[in-house]
């Protein structure tokens, strides 16, 4: 198999709240580690990523964020414009027409070309950049939450069937070929340690099985560390520590039981997940840092924690 970072474009897909989007940013970090020149990408204009590095607002074009690491997020109508000038030589005028509303209403009116326009312009960034244009060994895409991820994905099969001919035809069956290919398109699972993430999670790759494809790696975000060094000694521990009268102690023992069987319960939900996710599907665990709002540090942190997946 491919390692991750030798592939040309990574999806980060995972249920909302689950930390995609900063894993997206470290994966970046990380790959850009390894000597990668990377974007990470966000769709439909979201701007979740540049806070991470200490940026506001959004950019069409490549903001450089940290060394080898540009930043960008695009909408279906700067692709669309984008898509008229590149592939079907529009003028100027007409493509002005195309960032109208009525275009705007066409867009979200045909299923799937929202999506088709956007995954198009990457590809194209990838595998057609044309002179001066920055040319990017990896790109990480920031995908939608969970069921428009799939969605997205689905997207270039949905156009070819509905329009056979014509260039948005020729485009969907370009995507298509791209993302079947597993040596150049990887697709990375974003949970937490919880129960319902977990079960989401497994969900999804059933989905995805059963349409042909599969996962590359699931990361397991925001695990927390073992609350004691040595937990199975925590009985004993406690039991002796009970004798002691002092209120304070009494509920400091209570919070480190508290600790304690959440901790169990995460054992118990990374079990499961390795139980039901196939070996040659890689399991990465980040730990949990930060409270709310990641700094730039700390997300670089993060970055440094998954170069070990490098090579995998």
């Amino acid at each position: 198999m491919t390692p991750l970072f030798e592939r040309r474009m990574l999806i980060v897909a995972g249920k909302g709240g689950v930390g995609r989007t900063t894993v997206s940013a470290a994966l970046g970090l990380a790959a850009a580690a390894t000597g990668k020149r990377v974007a990470i990408v966000e769709l439909s204009g979201m701007a979740n990523l540049p806070p991470l590095f200490g940026l506001t607002g959004r950019s069409f074009s490549p903001r450089t964020v940290a060394p080898n690491v540009d930043l960008l997020s695009m909408t279906s109508a700067e692709c669309l414009d984008d898509f008229g000038q590149r592939k079907l030589r529009l003028t100027a005028l007409v493509s002005l027409v195309m960032r109208s509303r009525v275009v705007r209403a066409f867009l979200d009116a045909v299923p799937g070309l929202n999506d088709l326009l956007q995954l198009g312009k990457l590809e194209n960034m990838l595998s057609e950049p044309l002179p001066g244009d920055p040319v990017y060994d990896v790109m990480v895409l920031d995908a939608p939450a969970t069921g428009h991820g799939l969605t997205l994905l689905a997207a270039a099969r949905s156009m070819r069937e509905m329009t056979r001919v014509g260039p948005f035809a020729d485009l969907a069956r370009i995507i298509e070929v791209f993302l079947a290919d597993r040596d150049k398109a990887g697709l990375v699972l974003v949970t937490l340690p919880e129960s319902l993430p977990v079960s989401e999670s497994l969900e999804m790759r059933s989905a995805l099985t059963r349409d042909g494809t599969d996962l590359d790696a699931v990361i397991v975000n925001r695990v927390a560390a073992a609350p004691l060094p040595a937990p199975p000694t925590w009985g004993q521990a406690r039991r002796s520590l009970e004798t002691i009268e002092n209120s304070a102690l009494t509920h400091m023992l209570d919070v480190v039981e508290k600790n304690v069987a959440q901790h169990a319960g995460q054992t118990r939900i990374l079990e499961q997940l390795r139980r039901e996710i196939p070996s040659e599907i890689l399991i990465h665990q980040l730990p949990r840092v930060g409270h709310g709002s990641l700094t730039p540090d700390e997300v670089a942190h993060l970055g440094q924690q998954l170069g070990v997946i490098g090579a995998s």
